[in-house]
């Protein structure tokens, strides 16, 4: 059967793009929510509400982080053959299996959160995750409409969802806890007030997702396809994204679950070593509100990034031989941008941990004193974070989706032994959580790219490239950042202040804006005129 036209899609580039800014609006946005929620809670009640938190994004891994991206495969993969029906197909099942998988997902942590907080060593959390248990059924919902236009590449009505939950996390969120603290409320239930903020915004972007792809299928009516009667029936494609996503939530379900493991490890070991509960909840609350949001910002940004690549790669391998140009340039392109990011990123919080933690959390400098070894250590763990979510994408791609879970399995199975031994050993408390987190992240690459290499060696750049993409970064971040603190104690800033830092994180980041530029960036070739003969012959070549 001849293959029907569809209509052009958006490059991997661009809704790398969108994503990308998407989410750096989402990173701020949770930054700017959990400043004045932090005054509000104190790094007490903040433990409470990430400790609900972790749970609920385990059970939204869980319950959504495979099908998406199962279902941009696949449809990536029939649009490239022109059967935008079939595509429409895949949707349908997927919105009423994901359905099906949030309420069930609603119901459990719902009726179990007592059990589930006291496990964890937090019991006064079960609020918070009563409280954020309905979220889970809108996540998934919102999911299914996101890997649909994804697997179309269209990134924009992701992007615009995110920052609608966002916003919704950051002005409701904090509205509903100045309720709380005026009507007198406990501190566990405040930040149960505060977490429903977060549910009412996932809820508005289900809606806003529903629209859009309702205006979306009206434009394009006109799109040959392939009659419904040629597609597949319901079975064989529930069957065909469960070979995709069952393999996918396994191995993101991992990393959701390092972190409650993390989470129940640090409050249990701590007090087995002498602090008491309230104690315990308090480190961890000023680990998880300075120190991983801030950490979290750029591997978040780079997800984007392995979204974006997924179906672009999807699509480069259905072509055989003549996608091969395609697959390289993608995947090459995704090292890239990671390492052009991720290495400055990670040496700039190593060095400017203190000046970043005052700046974004002033009136907190007990925190911030705590918190800023954990921060330049953890920092160092940027690039490897960032590339094991690309790294990830392309063994999924490649059909290999199994892989990351041995991957996952081998990274946990250190970061637990890491973090059991350095949290009970005196003199290092919640400093080994970062340690663990560094040997994690270092484990799992190491093991995609091995995978990698044995399954689509054409992902992998050669040995020059792979040299470049890393070396030329890293001599400008440590350029930068070593002229910057030259500069500063050549001007006597040796206090931290917030005039300090922004001046300091602007001359770093111009600095190394410029040698991204100078060396990174690719140019024309501009002509030399040393004789006229010899342009005579380049240009005769040239000609023919």
């Amino acid at each position: 059967m001849a293959k029907m036209l569809s209509p052009k899609r958006p490059s991997f580039l661009s809704g790398a793009g969108i994503l990308t800014l998407s989410a750096l609006t989402v990173k701020v946005i949770g930054l700017l929510y959990r400043i004045p929620l932090l005054n509000l809670l104190g790094t007490e009640g903040m433990g409470y509400f990430n400790t609900a938190y972790e749970l609920y994004a385990l059970f939204c891994v869980i319950s959504t982080a495979g099908l998406p991206v199962a279902m941009s495969v696949l449809i990536s993969a029939l649009e490239a053959e022109g059967r935008v029906t079939e595509g429409r197909r895949v949707f349908r099942v997927s919105l009423g299996l994901f359905a099906a998988v949030g309420c069930v997902g609603t119901l459990l942590l719902w009726g179990l959160s007592a059990p589930f907080a006291t496990l964890l060593g937090s019991p006064l959390s079960a609020a918070c995750m009563r409280a954020i248990s309905p979220t889970v059924f809108f996540i998934c919902l919102s999911s299914a409409f996101r890997g649909y236009f994804q697997g179309r590449r269209m990134m924009l009505p992701t992007a615009l969802s995110q920052v609608m939950e966002a916003c919704g996390k950051l002005f409701l969120g904090l509205a509903f806890a100045g309720l709380a603290l005026g009507r007198g409320e406990s501190l566990p239930m405040t930040a149960a007030y505060a977490v429903m903020g977060l549910t009412v915004g996932t809820a508005l972007s289900v809606l806003y997702l529903y629209g859009h792809k309702r205006l979306s299928d009206r434009r394009t009516v006109g799109i040959p396809t392939l009659p419904e009667s040629g597609g597949s029936p319901p079975a064989t494609l529930l069957r065909r994204l469960l070979s995709i996503a069952v393999p996918v939530t396994l191995s993101a379900g991992l990393i959701s679950l390092t972190k409650c493991i993390d989470l129940a490890l640090i409050l249990r070991r701590l007090q087995n070593v002498g602090y008491t509960s309230s104690e315990a909840t308090s480190l961890y609350g000023c680990y998880s509100t300075l120190v991983l949001p801030v950490f979290n910002i750029l591997p978040s940004l780079t997800t984007s990034v392995s979204l974006s690549a997924t179906p672009a790669l999807s699509a480069a391998l259905q072509k055989g031989k003549e996608g091969l140009s395609e697959l390289q340039k993608t995947a090459s392109s995704a090292f890239g941008i990671i390492l052009t990011l991720s290495l400055p990123a990670a040496l700039g919080l190593a060095v400017f941990s203190e000046d970043i933690l005052s700046l974004l959390f002033r009136g907190q400098s007990a925190a911030v004193a705590e918190a800023s070894p954990w921060l330049s250590c953890l920092g160092l763990s940027v690039p490897a974070a960032c590339l094991i979510t690309v790294t990830g994408a392309m063994l999924q791609a490649a059909g290999k989706a199994q892989k990351p879970i041995i991957s996952m399995l081998c990274g946990v199975g250190v970061k637990i032994a890491v973090a059991y031994v350095l949290l009970g050993r005196d003199g290092w408390g919640m400093a080994g959580a970062p340690v663990s987190s560094l040997c994690c992240d270092a484990v799992i690459l190491v093991c995609n790219l091995i995978f990698i290499r044995k399954y689509a060696p054409a992902m992998l750049p050669d040995p020059r490239r792979c040299l470049s993409l890393v070396g030329m970064p890293t001599a400008g971040a440590i350029l930068a950042v070593t002229a910057t603190k030259a500069l500063r104690s050549m001007l006597g800033w040796l206090s931290v202040t917030p005039l300090h830092t922004v001046c300091t994180l602007a001359c770093t980041g111009c600095l190394y804006g410029v040698w991204v530029m100078l060396t990174l960036l690719p140019r024309k070739q501009i002509p030399t005129y040393k004789n006229k003969e010899t342009n005579h012959e380049q240009a005769d070549q040239r000609t023919a």
